[in-house]
């Protein structure tokens, strides 16, 4: 690997641990507000807490965007060692880090920030990608502009387990949210990741299990025919019970025998805040 090169990304992009430490991707952690204090994602606050605040007292959580400051002191971190950083945000569509860590990034040298056109592990994917393009020893203008190109190739799809959340992220109407839950309507999110806009897509009714087993067979098949099979993520939040995240899992490796590598994990609090308890993804690229 490139060792004069650092990706670094939002929380938000929701790799797991293992995942970044055997890539180098460094985390900046996004901030929480809950009940009007403030914590950084996984480090001092986690979904557990946020799904707790809703249940017992209908508190919905919600993320704030960090400063100019919190961003360069962050990438100052890494250029104060020799190191060049590649900071690849949440979309533009989705929250204003992109713009923010923009401005920070204009004001130290050797700092390069791409916006990913998508969220959750749908961004950790690209930083995966961003880093093993690191390993050929590529010029940085060179490894920016391919990463650009492969945000169209990201196809990541998540199932949140009702709209309240985001309803509250004002993604959809309160009466579209009650309709919803009420009839058991789960809809998919999306992303289109040649604009980074966000999108409610195809719609599973029944009971959250056969939604969320129906909604993994439905994006593998989305993701069939154009597959890379060198890697896909099925992530979750960390209240779906072991048995039906198997399940999912399950489901997800019979669709699609020729992947190589599994990688699962939970989503955090970003996430969580934004597409509530129960929420399941899939994500992968395509060739």
């Amino acid at each position: 690997m490139n060792r004069s090169i650092v990706v670094t990304t939002d929380s938000s992009s929701d790799l797991p641990p293992e995942i970044r430490e055997e890539y180098g991707v460094q985390f900046f952690p996004l901030f929480i507000n809950l009940e009007g204090k403030f914590y950084h994602d996984c480090v001092d606050i986690f979904p557990e807490q946020i799904y707790s605040a809703y249940k017992e007292r209908g508190i919905i959580a919600k993320t704030a965007a960090p400063s100019i400051e919190d961003y360069k002191e962050f990438f100052a971190k890494f250029v104060s060692q020799g190191k060049t950083v590649l900071h690849i945000s949440l979309t533009h569509a989705f929250s204003s880090c992109n713009h923010i860590a923009t401005l920070a990034a204009a004001e130290i040298k050797n700092v390069h920030v791409v916006d990913s056109f998508n969220f959750c592990t749908g961004s950790g994917a690209l930083c995966v990608e961003a880093a093993k393009l690191c390993t050929q020893d590529l010029p940085i203008d060179v490894i920016v502009a391919q990463v650009k190109d492969l945000r169209a190739k990201v196809r990541a799809y998540y199932l949140p387990g009702e709209l309240t959340f985001i309803k509250n992220g004002g993604r959809c109407s309160a009466i579209s949210a009650f309709g919803a839950n009420l009839l058991k309507i789960r809809p998919q999110v999306s992303m289109d990741t040649t604009t980074g806009e966000v999108s409610i897509g195809k719609k599973f009714r029944g009971t959250l299990a056969a939604a969320q087993e129906a909604f993994i067979r439905s994006a593998a098949e989305a993701c069939r025919e154009k597959l890379n099979p060198t890697q896909v993520y099925v992530m979750h939040t960390p209240d779906v019970p072991p048995e039906q995240y198997a399940a999912l899992e399950a489901i997800a490796r019979e669709a699609l025998p020729e992947v190589r590598r599994w990688i699962t994990g939970s989503i955090g609090c970003v996430i969580a805040a934004h597409c509530g308890p129960e929420c399941c993804g899939f994500i992968a690229l395509e060739r």
